[in-house]
């Protein structure tokens, strides 16, 4: 027997088509049936359907991270957005993320480990994410994995791979990685970087079919190895091994030149960026160069965050500091939190239209009013306490936004024990 859902009387905020400024608003009914939208329409009547009413509120899609890093941006709350670029080779990538997510994969216990995957899903639900792209270390994978079905959230698991297992590095934001000999590599798995991937992991991604999330280079050190090693940027070494292609995600690539961005093009990628990440880090947010050059750019919250609120509301303001106003605006934002994202990932998700999958928020505006233009105002105003209802592929969720406190007291204990042993080696 079907399951079916009906959500009644709310305002409908979607997207026609793909056009990023083809906003649609109408008050209307969605019914919903195993897990998919079946029908919207100004009145729908179905007996069989759970009912939900929406009266007052918006009925907006689902929030798409596409490349969080859950396990590495609990642990590193606090010890890195203020951390100098110029430190340790501009690396706190490599000089703090890297070394302590591996000292607590070590230090932890598999309920410890739960607690800090647990709050990272649950501060992405409470934001008002629907579905998340992990690039997890292999350690925390299948927690994030199992915490996510327990939660409802759609979570698509990465474990990231790399010739020695996990990137080790060292203080001087240099990997530790002895001549990238083995290694393996599998379909359902992420390459980290260029400088850590082997030629046997090469020709087993070369292989494997699906999504392929990559990280691009972050530093300095990782762009000039790969050309003195390479005599090509990290793109363009991807790009020579057959590694970019329609289903590869890049996450990250905050400057990436005019023939690398002609590379992601040519090959239908997709790129996957913190707007969070760059203002904190200090680097442009490259969303609109990369939109006028015809790539398809997407938001997630990478190391920096757990909020794809804040990542949607400094996406619409970096982007205007990369232009102007008229040129980058909320409905850009929100169309990248969406359905670039889906777009991406290669689901039918971001949209509220028949056959795609029913991912929703119902938003409560009346503490963000009075209400010209709703989307602006929720780019610009919106917060977690803002959305009362959150539906996820069919099933509302039980989500409680005071569960986060017992979650936080577990996550802050399982934290401190792995900042103790990491604190006389990196902190």
């Amino acid at each position: 027997m079907s399951e079916k859902l009906l959500i009644k009387n709310g305002l409908v905020i979607t997207f026609i088509h793909e056009g990023y400024h083809s906003i649609k608003m109408k008050y209307a009914d969605i019914l919903i049936e195993d897990g998919k939208l079946l029908d919207i329409r100004e009145e729908i009547s179905d007996a069989s359907a759970q009912v939900i009413d929406a009266k007052n509120l918006w009925v907006m899609p689902g929030l798409v991270d596409a490349g969080s890093s859950i396990a590495g941006a609990v642990l590193c709350n606090g010890l890195i957005p203020d951390y100098s670029r110029a430190r340790w080779q501009g690396s706190m990538i490599h000089g703090r993320v890297l070394p302590l997510t591996d000292i607590a994969a070590e230090t932890l216990n598999d309920a410890e480990k739960r607690a800090i995957v647990k709050w990272g899903l649950m501060r992405l639900l409470d934001s008002g994410v629907t579905t998340a792209l992990d690039l997890s270390h292999p350690a925390f994978a299948s927690f994030v994995a199992e915490e996510a079905e327990k939660l409802g959230l759609r979570a698509l698991v990465y474990p990231e791979r790399t010739a020695n297992g996990y990137p080790a590095a060292e203080h001087s934001g240099k990997y530790l990685n002895p001549g990238l000999s083995g290694g393996e590599f599998y379909a359902g798995e992420a390459l980290y970087s260029v400088e850590t991937t082997s030629d046997a992991m090469y020709a087993a991604a070369r292989k494997a079919e699906g999504l392929l999330p990559v990280r691009a280079a972050y530093c300095e050190y990782e762009k000039q190895f790969c050309r003195m090693t390479h005599g090509v940027s990290p793109l363009g070494k991807l790009d020579r091994e057959g590694l970019l292609r329609e289903n590869t995600l890049v996450v990250g690539g905050y400057d990436t030149d005019f023939f690398d961005r002609e590379r992601l093009r040519t090959a239908g990628s997709t790129v996957s960026i913190s707007a969070v990440t760059a203002m904190q880090d200090g680097l442009p947010f490259p969303i609109v160069t990369n939109l006028r050059q015809d790539i398809n750019t997407c938001l997630s919250t990478g190391y920096f965050g757990l909020s794809m609120l804040d990542e949607m509301r400094q996406a619409a303001f970096g982007g205007k500091l990369e232009t102007n106003a008229s040129q980058f605006q909320a409905s850009d934002a929100f169309y990248a939190a969406t359905i670039a994202g889906a777009q991406g990932l290669h689901m039918e998700i971001g949209r509220i239209e028949p056959g795609f999958s029913a991912d929703l928020l119902l938003i409560d505006p009346s503490c963000f009013g009075p209400h010209n233009y709703p989307l602006i105002e929720w780019v610009y105003a919106g917060q977690s306490a803002d959305i009362v209802g959150r539906v996820a592929q069919g099933k509302p969720l039980s989500y409680r936004r005071c569960d986060l406190a017992a979650c936080a007291a577990d996550a802050q204990k399982a934290a401190q024990k792995a900042w103790n042993a990491a604190e006389a080696l990196i902190l």
